[in-house]
């Protein structure tokens, strides 16, 4: 298959092929192997090892609900791997005051109060964290 040489004035196609352009045929979409649209962190589906671990950790151990464990370690591993990130914050803080308001029965109006108090907190956590030259638990 010959493509134009958009440096040709002319819009000649040009004939100038490499070895690997007429051996290889690629099919549509993402080629064998390809991991671009691997995602990490908070918006990944799947838990490391270690974080199961910790997972298992923070609910059997602290009795915390699993639900609110979850985001905890998606939201821990997020910000160590991208600190301030406010779009993993404003899920997070999301997710929190929706799983309270369905289990506590809160109101609009508490809601969006404990959603504002929530990100305060993260985003504060998150600075702390990238500012820290380890980083820190939350």
């Amino acid at each position: 298959m010959c493509y134009p040489d958009k440096s040709n004035p002319t819009g000649e196609v040009s004939q100038n092929l490499t070895a690997n352009q007429t051996q290889i045929k690629r099919k549509r979409g993402g080629q064998k192997g390809n991991r671009n649209a691997c995602k990490h962190g908070f918006y990944s589906g799947t838990l490391s090892p270690a974080e199961t671990s910790q997972l298992w950790n923070i609910t059997n151990l602290e009795g915390v609900d699993p639900e609110i464990a979850f985001i905890r370690v998606k939201l821990q591993s997020s910000l160590q791997y991208d600190p301030g990130n406010r779009r993993v914050i404003r899920e997070a803080s999301r997710l929190l005051v929706k799983w309270y308001s369905e289990n506590y029965g809160l109101d609009a109006t508490d809601s969006n109060y404990l959603k504002t108090v929530v990100e305060n907190l993260l985003e504060i956590a998150s600075m702390r964290q990238s500012a820290s030259p380890h980083g820190s638990q939350i």
